[in-house]
């Protein structure tokens, strides 16, 4: 009989990249850890004397293959576990959310291999949420955590009756994502994916 203790499945979908399926598995008491492309050819594999070295094993062999994002991110979360969310979204603009984690997992989007489908509850929210993340910085800090108004806004006006704030970032301001770094505390995932433009500036 068998017994999957881990697997992952990385690249294929629209992507360029071939897929690839990591398994850690037990067989009448020997370990066994592969990586092989969807038809079958292997790629990798590794045997181990007990599970805890099959599970170490395994993310050695992840490691050499997964994307950037999904090394930083995969095997960093408890599940049931508050943590909070940083991260910029589809028009550039800070995004501070704080969740309950149930699930990570690799996938594809799209044209993009390096892609992370992430299960959580939102703050205050009872449903289960799905949010993938590719192509962006992503950080995340244990538990929740508050920013305070000013740590993002600037007050242009207030005259007692009337505040008027505004962003202390324009959109992919990668300065957002190096502010709030140091700002909260206790980091699980620190993952920055920067690029310059034409212009030669850097953005989040």
């Amino acid at each position: 009989m068998v017994k999957t203790l881990k697997r992952e499945v990385i690249g294929g979908g629209y992507s360029n990249k071939r897929k690839i399926i990591i398994d850690a598995c037990e067989m009448f008491g020997a370990f066994e850890i592969m990586a092989m492309y969807e038809d079958g050819e292997e790629i990798e594999s590794k045997t181990a004397e007990n599970e805890a070295d099959a599970l170490k094993t395994f993310d050695e062999i992840f490691n050499n293959h997964a994307g950037k994002l999904q090394k930083a991110v995969c095997g960093k979360l408890k599940e049931g576990e508050k943590y909070t969310l940083v991260f910029l979204n589809d028009f550039g603009f800070p995004v501070t959310q704080k969740i309950v984690f149930h699930n990570a997992t690799c996938t594809t989007y799209a044209q993009h291999s390096d892609c992370i489908d992430m299960i959580f509850t939102p703050y205050r929210k009872r449903a289960k949420y799905r949010k993938y993340f590719y192509n962006c910085s992503l950080m995340i800090f244990e538990g929740w955590q508050d920013l305070k108004e000013t740590d993002t806004k600037e007050v242009v006006r207030d005259d007692g009756e009337t505040k008027l704030l505004k962003s202390k970032y324009a959109c992919f301001d990668r300065a957002y994502i190096e502010d709030i770094e140091r700002i909260l505390k206790n980091p699980v995932v620190i993952y920055k994916d920067y690029k310059t433009g034409v212009n030669g500036k850097v953005y989040a």
